[in-house]
């Protein structure tokens, strides 16, 4: 493994303004805050410019202006995962956030984006040395769910000499993830407001250790609780969401695992 240097620091900057750079494998990679001088929406905004600079010439290899701020409350600006790969996080005015991860070997590094709306959460580095992250989508079904409803996907990086970018994981190792969330939504909130969530975090688990087939009956004796769905109705309900949740990603019900379930 190449030596790795890591100097992380937050440095002060005019005003409110903030600045975050590590070195590592031969770059400088640097995150600060600036106000958008450009005519336009943004015009007057904190937004941020992300450079990468090459130690030994001091040559500039990639500039990019974006509209996020640096941060993302406890992740940092900037962060090395390894000697490989350095991650970026930033936000839109203290919402929706955004990882962006940089490859760092080669002549070129590379860069791929991870949309995190409302909820930040670090990359990963696994035990096989791929890069993993959690996301929260929402918004996936506009004009049939109203309110915020988040959908758990883990997304690993694909990396090879055709493909650079997060792919959806489905995988056992992922599977355990899907569970704690299926669990925790569970407990948090009424089956029958959350049970596109939940029946999305069970497919999602389908390859783990844990059965899924309980947690389908539990489910729709749930929603049956206060009368507001029959039997009949309740296995209708959740069959149709079943039915459509594979529409945004998520692997189909294996009927042959859990038969007559649904």
């Amino acid at each position: 493994m190449k030596h790795l240097l890591l100097a992380l620091a937050l440095l002060p900057c005019m005003g409110a303004a903030q600045a975050a750079e590590v070195l590592a494998n031969g770059y400088s990679v640097r995150f600060d805050e600036r106000i958008e001088t450009a005519p336009g929406d943004l015009h007057g905004a904190s937004v941020g410019r992300i450079r990468l600079v090459r130690t030994g010439d001091q040559a500039l290899v990639w500039q990019e202006n974006t509209p996020l701020q640096p941060g993302c409350g406890a992740i940092a600006a900037v962060t090395v995962l390894d000697d490989r790969f350095v991650a970026l996080c930033g936000h839109l005015g203290g919402r929706h956030y955004t990882q962006k991860i940089i490859f760092m070997q080669g002549n070129s590094p590379a860069m791929v984006s991870v949309d995190q709306f409302d909820s930040p959460s670090a990359v990963r580095v696994e035990r096989d040395g791929s890069l993993a992250i959690d996301v929260l989508r929402r918004d996936l079904f506009p004009g049939e769910l109203t309110g915020p409803h988040y959908f758990p996907t883990v997304y690993r990086l694909h990396h090879d000499d055709a493909t650079f970018g997060f792919v959806p994981s489905f995988d056992g190792d992922a599977a355990e993830r899907y569970w704690q969330h299926y669990r925790a939504t569970r407990q948090a909130a009424p089956a029958a407001s959350v049970l596109p969530e939940l029946l999305a975090s069970l497919l999602a688990a389908q390859a783990g250790k844990q059965s899924i087939c309980a947690e389908l009956d539990t489910l729709a004796a749930d929603l049956q609780q206060g009368r507001q769905y029959d039997a009949q109705g309740a296995r209708t309900l959740m069959r149709t969401w079943l039915h459509k949740l594979p529409a945004i990603g998520y692997p189909a019900l294996d009927t042959q695992a859990c038969p007559g379930r649904i």
